[in-house]
């Protein structure tokens, strides 16, 4: 009885944690735009019996403050498990932008990842995932393009209410920070949409369907640094996602199933 009470109240110390860091993002003193994004994706994977898995991540995502854009996006990737612990990532996004005031945008981004997972307990389990990725970008009506390199480290915690076979109920409880850090020699200030730093506090709610499906809910607060030299120095966005995750092949067999490792 006294373990499990130490994991809730551990449990409980990191939400509060958490949620201090996205209620502090989410008033930067400086930030000077500020925006609102609705995030809808579908994240197919099918699994292996080999310790692999194939995933891709089709997405909208469409900027509610003040209407400008629309995005849609593919993301194909497969991942490897190396061991009970570390997995190999990669995979190549392709998003198109449409902008209502401004050409419309291209960008294509092969990515490669690492990943470790560590279950501290049977509910409780923590991930990590560092990934490096190369953006092409290209412009309609233009025949300029640019690119620029990206780092992502990630870090998650889950924790598991019911086992995801149980369907029709809330399965898993997700926290996670990320930050992103782009080549500044790289960014271009008249880039709209390109910034030097990057920081995400998400939450997350998973809900268990049939056959070992789920969707999960999230909200992000995300805070964005533009290049030094310009003159706008930050915004602020406020990120709702809905997530469905259809399932194939034997994911029981599979050492890569319980990970909640994603693209």
């Amino acid at each position: 009885m006294s373990a499990g009470r130490d994991l809730k109240i551990l449990t409980y110390k990191i939400s509060i944690f958490m949620l201090s860091i996205l209620f502090f993002i989410s008033f930067p003193l400086h930030a000077q735009e500020k925006e609102k994004l609705l995030v809808l994706e579908v994240y197919p994977q099918w699994y292996s019996e080999n310790d692999f898995t194939i995933q891709g991540n089709i997405g909208t995502e469409k900027e509610l403050e003040h209407n400008n854009w629309f995005e849609s996006y593919l993301s194909p990737s497969m991942t490897y498990a190396l061991d009970h612990n570390w997995a190999l990532h990669g995979g190549l996004g392709v998003h198109y932008k449409y902008y209502d005031d401004s050409d419309n945008r291209w960008e294509v981004r092969p990515f490669v990842g690492v990943s470790h997972y560590y279950p501290w307990t049977e509910k409780w389990k923590t991930s990590s995932y560092f990934r490096v990725e190369e953006r092409y970008f290209k412009y309609l009506g233009d025949e300029a393009s640019s690119n620029n390199t990206r780092m992502r480290f990630r870090l998650r915690s889950d924790y598991i209410f019911n086992p995801l076979s149980l369907a029709n109920t809330w399965h898993r409880f997700t926290m996670s920070i990320e930050g992103l850090k782009s080549e500044e020699s790289d960014l271009s200030i008249q880039e709209p949409d390109l910034y030097a730093y990057e920081t995400r506090v998400t939450l997350g709610m998973e809900r268990s369907l049939e056959k070992q499906e789920k969707i999960r809910f999230e909200l992000s607060l995300i805070s964005r640094n533009r290049p030094s030299e310009s003159s706008a120095s930050s915004v602020q966005i406020i990120y709702f996602k809905l997530k469905y995750y259809p399932l194939w092949g034997l994911p029981v067999r599979n050492k890569l199933f319980q990970r909640n490792i994603e693209e």
